[in-house]
């Protein structure tokens, strides 16, 4: 599912125009946004975290020359599932 088409279904299921729909979450992703760059976890109530967390620098060689590189470190955002969605998947493999 793309961005237009969550927009769609929102639109549906709330009954408001897509364009207040796609403020809404346009918005949602701001805020969601600014809380992470301000190393905050978000919790979605039902899907899980959003945390930030800082990869290490490490060294890596190309498997086609055998040269080693250092990447540096980075900032990653790390999504933890919440249990009640593992549940529900769980259920779904079944």
């Amino acid at each position: 599912m793309n961005s237009a088409e969550l927009i769609t279904v929102l639109s549906k299921k709330l009954h408001l125009p897509k364009t207040e729909v796609s403020r809404l979450m346009a918005n949602t992703a701001e805020v969601i946004t600014a809380e992470l760059v301000g190393n905050k976890v978000v919790s979605l109530h039902n899907l899980g975290n959003l945390e930030v967390k800082k990869k290490n620098e490490r060294i890596s060689v190309n498997p086609v020359n055998g040269k080693k590189m250092l990447i540096p470190p980075k900032l990653t955002v790390k999504f933890n599932t919440s249990s009640s969605l593992k549940k529900k998947l769980k259920e779904f493999k079944s």
